[in-house]
């Protein structure tokens, strides 16, 4: 039988597909009453409050050093406040779905920006698994894609398109900088505090109005849940998943996300399993296995979920 350690990385991509799937349901629901820089502010300080806890009591809270602090508060400003920050933005005009369809983008971008920084070479396979993907999702939410000429839609759009160059660019900038594993729970503390702390801040200055008497349970409920699946769990993840593979095939798993989206509206809306959904399932599968499949006796991410017996 294989160590624990061995299943960490189908773990960590278990996380990355299923959690943060479930965070665009949980985001619609949070900002019915919240505002959005609440929602995404009191999320990431509360989980950097949590994991501050566990590293002092645990006697693992070290000083990552000046220049890492530098790499952390860069990361967070790009995908903790402007990424994550836009999508919940965003998310108050347009519908989740919408939204789980834009950011299909990512992978096509990071795999741009590696290109353009001759940081990664172009292979026949990922570029097939993420055009497989992005056809799973056109071919999901094909009904959807007229809303993008709806003028009501422009400002979400316009947020979600931005949240997206964000990601990319903080994913991209995540792979290239030195790593240092037994510290990833410092970085990810780093960057949740630093990203909460600001945007508090920022909507103090911005006089963004705190009317807590407006807010209901199941808001409050999913704010909790975008900091224990969302920050905690799904983040943790996705760096663990970027520091052992290529930010393009950790990139394409985010494809997954629509599906736990769409299976979720299924079974809490009941919304209807049709055969495009089935088509566009197999899509996007198809596009991960070609994408992660590696020859010879180089572990794919894919081959190392399968259990040794």
């Amino acid at each position: 039988m294989k160590s624990l350690s061995s299943f960490k990385l189908p773990m960590a991509l278990f996380g990355v597909s299923f959690f943060w799937g479930t965070t665009y349901l949980a985001i619609r629901i949070a900002v019915e009453t919240i505002p959005a820089v609440y929602v995404v502010g009191f999320r990431h300080l509360m989980a950097g409050i949590i994991l501050f806890t566990y590293l002092f009591i645990s006697k693992k809270l070290v000083f990552p050093g000046w220049q890492r602090i530098f790499q952390n508060v860069v990361l967070a400003f790009l995908m903790l406040i402007l990424a994550n920050g836009l999508t919940t933005y965003g998310e108050k005009s347009i519908p989740s779905g919408l939204t789980a369809l834009l950011t299909t983008l990512s992978p096509l971008l990071v795999l741009i920006i590696n290109l353009a920084s001759k940081k990664e070479k172009l292979s026949a396979k990922i570029a097939i698994g993420v055009l497989l993907g992005l056809a799973g999702m056109v071919v999901l939410f094909f009904n959807s894609l007229a809303q993008l000429t709806n003028p009501n839609y422009k400002i979400g759009i316009i947020a979600i398109i931005c949240a997206i160059i964000a990601w990319s660019i903080g994913t991209v900038y995540s792979k290239s900088v030195k790593k240092d594993n037994h510290n990833i729970l410092v970085d990810l503390c780093t960057q949740m505090l630093f990203a909460g702390i600001s945007l508090l801040i920022a909507a103090f200055l911005l006089k963004i109005p705190l009317v807590i008497i407006e807010w209901k349970t199941s808001n409050i409920l999913a704010v909790f849940y975008l900091t224990l699946f969302g920050s905690l769990a799904g983040f943790l993840s996705y760096l663990y998943a970027l520091s052992k593979m290529a930010s393009t095939s950790v990139s394409v798993f985010t494809y997954f996300n629509v599906v736990v989206a769409l299976f979720l509206g299924w079974l809490i809306l009941n919304e209807e399993i049709t055969i495009r959904l089935i088509f566009a399932t197999g899509l996007i599968l198809l596009g991960v296995l070609i994408a992660n499949y590696q020859r010879k006796n180089a572990r794919s991410a894919v081959q190392g979920m399968l259990i040794e017996k």
